[in-house]
Order: structure tokens, then sequence, then C-alpha cells
């Protein structure tokens, strides 16, 4: 990880489906979104061929240019579905013995040899019993290199580079001391992650999101994508004579991974004080409704409510806020 004592901070989450930056200033702990943008484009994680580098690096720099913004300061986010995460308790060990203690526990949970990844870890809490807990993150060097091949072709110095669960409860939960599972429906995939005491305790990805939606309306209605989009976004759950049952079982399946997890954590004696809705297909009508038999109160993020920001502009920021949470949590992490 890299720091920097910079005030501005842009962050950059480069998802599945679109590009999102959010530049945000501190002073005296007031945060301020100075600008932000948003674009349809992609990078592809398994696609390292230049041409596909250059591609994005055009893409973020028009973005960047056209959002008016003003630092080349960034913390950027690496891809879920590319970094592997776990946490781990460790006995009582000195600092020096920490490195190599980390190193040796990855090996039974990171899928590549040690010498293709680049880890990275940080003390979530020291326990009654002595052992310490880690929150644990391995990244492919391949693509590492990518990212920032990408960010020195655009001329961005970047700050950090850290895992999109660490942006999310850093934009939407901050100083809540509770028990949360955060599901965020992205694009192509659904990520569950279990906060507790601000900390990320669990992560798991499902390879569904709302573009798995939007297609099986497509096919049942016999429609285009851009028109099942917007079935998608005027009627969602709440119009079952007009939006197909075949996309229940898609919210049925990422439920279940959600009950799962709440198994999970209440075999531990105990249970989550909510459970938060997040990401680009968070606000499908009905989409609370559906958890509302899960035993906890079913929230919306806000990641506009840590921020300021002229008060004329929140209906045009509010319409985009749950696709920026993780590009805000990124540009706070330096303040």
């Amino acid at each position: 990880m890299f720091f920097s004592s910079k005030k501005s901070i842009l962050g950059i989450d480069i998802g599945t489906t679109n590009i999102k930056i959010a530049q945000i200033t501190s002073k005296d702990n007031v945060h301020t979104l100075e600008t932000y943008g948003l674009v349809n484009a992609a990078f592809d994680i398994d696609e390292t061929k230049e041409e596909s580098i250059a591609k994005t690096v055009l893409i973020l720099k028009n973005l960047i240019e056209k959002s008016g913004v003003s630092t080349n300061k960034i913390v950027a986010s690496l891809p879920n579905s590319a970094v592997f995460t776990s946490v781990i308790d460790l006995p009582p060990l000195k600092d020096n013995e920490l490195k190599s203690a980390i190193e040796f526990e990855a090996k039974k949970y990171v899928p590549l040899p040690i010498t293709e990844m680049t880890l990275s870890w940080s003390i979530i809490e020291k326990m009654p019993d002595g052992k310490t807990r880690i929150l644990l993150t391995a990244v492919p060097n391949s693509i590492l290199r990518s990212y920032l091949k990408i960010f020195q072709q655009a001329k961005l110095e970047p700050v950090a580079l850290e895992i999109e669960a660490l942006a999310l409860i850093r934009a939407l939960i901050g100083d809540d001391k509770g028990s949360i599972l955060i599901i965020d429906v992205g694009a192509k995939s659904t990520h569950l992650n279990i906060v507790e005491n601000g900390n990320l305790l669990l992560t798991r990805n499902i390879p569904m999101g709302g573009d798995t939606i939007t297609q099986k309306i497509a096919e049942s209605l016999k429609i285009s994508l851009v028109r099942a989009e917007q079935f998608k976004k005027d009627f969602g759950l709440t119009q079952s004579n007009l939006i197909p049952e075949n996309i229940k079982p898609i919210l049925a399946n990422i439920k279940s991974e959600a009950k799962q997890l709440q198994g999970i954590y209440q075999a531990r004696g105990k249970k989550f004080d909510k459970i938060m809705i997040v990401g680009g297909t968070a606000n499908l009508p009905g989409l609370n409704e559906f958890f509302s038999d899960m035993d906890a109160k079913i929230v919306n993020g806000d990641p506009l409510s840590k921020l300021t920001f002229p008060a004329d502009l929140k209906p045009v920021i509010s319409q985009y806020a749950e696709n920026l949470s993780v590009a805000i949590g990124l540009a706070l992490r330096a303040h």
C-alpha cells in the first residue's frame, strides 16, 4: 500500500460495466465532494493486452477531463472477482514474526502460488485470548501490473489500492459499531460482506447481478436490453403481471447465500442489526421487501450522508449515489 498526506483525493472505481470517479477534499473533518463522473465502459481484468489498457486509459483520461478533476492523487479499487480475501486468526506473535506467519497461512487460502501474488494485510483486532485477527488480501501480480500501467499512462499517482468492500464500509458505515450484512448488487455480480464493529469479517461473491435480471426480462418478454432495463427500473418486483417470474430465482439465489451467511453468524451467537442493500440495482422497486423476511432491519446505503456539496445538486447526484459508493469510499481513505 502507498500513502500520501494530500487533502484532495480522487477515488477511481473501475467496474465490470462502468468506470466511476469521485474527488473529495477534506478540511477540519468536513468532507466535500468536489466533482464526480461515471461512464459506461469497463476494463476486462482477464484481458491484459496493450490495446485494452490503452482504450481504458483513453476513457479514464476523458472522464477525468470532462469532470474537472484537479488532482492526480488517486485511491483505486481492485476488482472483487480478482482479489482473494480471508480473515485469519494468528496466535500471539512478535512483530518480526508476523510477516512470515501470514505468508505461511496465506498458502492455505490463496489458490495460486504466493510468488505470483501480492499480499496485503491489516490487523482487525487483538483477541482476549491473545490471538490477532488479520484481514488478508491477495491480488495476482498480472492484474496489479495492468492496473498500475493504466494509472501510469493516465499520469495518475496511486496513493493506495484496496478492495471494494473496505471502500463500501468507509462510505456507508463509518462509525456504526453494529453487525451489518452488506448486499452489494452490482451489474455482473453480487458481493456479500459481513461487517462487525466497522471491520470486514467475511466476504462472498455471487456471479449474478443486475445485468442477469435485465437479460432474463429481455428473453422472457422478447424485447431489447434497453427496454428490459427500463422495465426493471420502473416496475422491479412490484408488478408481477409486467415483470416475468423467472427473475425471482436470481434474487432467490442471492437471498439463499445471504441466509446461509446469516446462519453462520447466528451459530456464533450473534445476529445482524441491519441488512444494507447497495449497488447499482439497490433501488429496484420491491427489492427491500424481498429481503424483509431475514429478521433484520433492511436499509439502503447512502454514500452522500458524510459529504457536503451544494444543496441544489442533490437531485442530480442522488440519481447516481448508489453507483458512486465505492468511488466515494476510496476518496475518503486518505482523510
